[in-house]
C-alpha cells in the first residue's frame, strides 16, 4: 500500500510539472501581453523625431500585445543617460529603447561610456532612417547654404550652428561639414532636437542641423529657414530643398537611423517575436504612411542585420571623429 501511494504522489508531481511547464513555456516566446506593461526608453526630449517615431510604435504595439506599452523619456548626455539605464535593467523584454546612428557615435567620442556599445545590449531592429537638414534663423539672412558658408569663410568666429548634443548625427554632419569645406563652424550642443531648433527660431544661433520631422513645424510656420538635406537625395516632406550636395559640396552625404535594443542576454525566441512584431505594425500601410508623412523611412530587418549597421557605423565614422578629435571624457 506504502508503495502505491508513492506512485500516486509521483505520478501527482510529475504530472503538475508537465502542465506547469506547458503553460509556462509558451508565455516566454509568444503572446508579449503576457508580460504585463513595457517601458520604452527615449534618448531625447519629447517632441522631436526620436520621441514622435517611439510613441507612433508604442501605440501599435500595445495593441496588438493588449498591454501598455510606456514611452519614457531620458533625455541628455547624447543618448547616453537612457542608453546606461536600458543597459542595466533586466533582460527580461519590458525595458526596450530606441536608438539613433548616435548609439554607434557615443562608442567612438566618450572615451568613458557607462556601458558596453556592443557587448551590454541586444539588437531587436531597425525601425526607420531619417534625414536631417541644415537650418537658418531668420535673423542670419541666409537662404541659402551657399551664402551661410560664404559668410563663415568671411568671418572664420561667426558661423555657429545648434545641434542635439556631442557626437549625434547632427553634430557630426556639421563637423563633417565643416571638413570638407574648410569652413569653420562652431557646434553649440543642446539636450536634443527641440532645445536646437527653439534657439534657433529665436536667433540666438545663426544655424542648426535638425532632423526633418522635428523641425517640420517650426519650417511650414516660416520661422526658420531650410537651407539644404544632409541626405543622399532630398526629403519627401521637403521636395523644393536641395541637398548639400547640389548645394555645391559634392559628394556630402550623411544620414541617420532609428532602432530598438534591448539589455545584453535576452532570451532569443523573445527578441525574435519582438522583432517579428515591430516588423508586424510597421509593415501596416497606414502607420508606414503616417510614419513616411513624418519624414521617416520605414526599414526593418533581423536583429542580426541591425546589429551590423551598428558595427558598420562605428567603422566608418571611426576614421573621422579621430581626424577631428572629437574625443569627450
Amino acid at each position: 500500500m506504502k508503495t502505491t501511494n508513492m506512485k500516486k504522489r509521483a505520478l501527482v508531481a510529475i504530472s503538475a510539472a508537465f502542465f506547469a511547464g506547458s503553460f509556462l513555456a509558451p508565455a516566454s516566446a509568444s503572446a508579449q501581453g503576457d508580460r504585463g506593461a513595457t517601458r520604452l526608453l527615449v534618448p531625447y526630449a519629447a517632441g522631436g523625431a526620436t520621441d514622435i517615431m517611439a510613441r507612433q510604435l508604442a501605440e501599435k504595439l500595445g495593441e496588438l500585445w493588449k498591454a501598455p506599452v510606456v514611452v519614457e523619456n531620458r533625455p541628455g548626455a547624447a543618448g547616453t543617460i537612457a542608453s546606461r539605464e536600458a543597459a542595466q535593467s533586466k533582460p527580461d523584454g519590458r525595458t526596450l529603447i530606441i536608438v539613433t546612428s548616435a548609439h554607434s557615435i557615443n562608442d567612438l567620442v566618450y572615451q568613458k561610456l557607462p556601458y558596453d556599445t556592443l557587448a551590454d545590449f541586444t539588437p531587436i531592429s531597425q525601425v526607420a532612417d531619417i534625414s536631417n537638414v541644415v537650418l537658418a534663423s531668420k535673423a542670419s539672412g541666409y537662404t541659402t547654404l551657399k551664402q551661410a558658408l560664404e559668410a563663415g569663410k568671411a568671418d572664420p568666429n561667426g558661423l555657429s550652428y545648434g545641434t542635439a548634443g556631442v557626437g549625434t548625427s547632427v553634430h557630426l554632419a556639421g563637423e563633417l561639414l565643416s571638413s570638407m569645406t574648410g569652413v569653420p563652424m562652431t557646434p553649440v550642443h543642446y539636450k536634443g532636437d527641440q532645445e536646437s531648433i527653439v534657439a534657433l527660431a529665436g536667433g540666438q544661433i545663426p544655424l542648426s542641423i535638425n532632423t526633418v520631422p522635428g523641425a517640420r513645424a517650426q519650417i511650414e510656420a516660416g520661422r526658420v529657414t531650410a537651407l539644404a538635406v544632409t541626405g543622399g537625395t532630398r526629403s519627401s516632406l521637403l521636395k523644393d530643398v536641395p541637398t548639400v550636395a547640389e548645394s555645391g559640396v559634392s559628394d556630402y552625404a550623411t544620414g541617420n537611423w532609428f532602432g530598438i535594443l534591448g539589455p545584453a542576454s535576452m532570451d532569443a525566441a523573445v527578441v525574435q517575436q519582438l522583432n517579428a512584431d515591430i516588423a508586424k505594425v510597421l509593415g501596416d500601410p497606414a502607420l508606414a504612411a503616417r510614419v513616411e508623412g513624418l519624414g521617416l523611412t520605414v526599414k526593418t530587418g533581423t536583429p542580426q542585420e541591425f546589429d551590423a549597421l551598428i558595427r558598420s557605423d562605428i567603422d566608418m565614422w571611426r576614421p573621422i571623429i579621430k581626424k577631428l578629435n572629437l574625443r569627450n571624457g
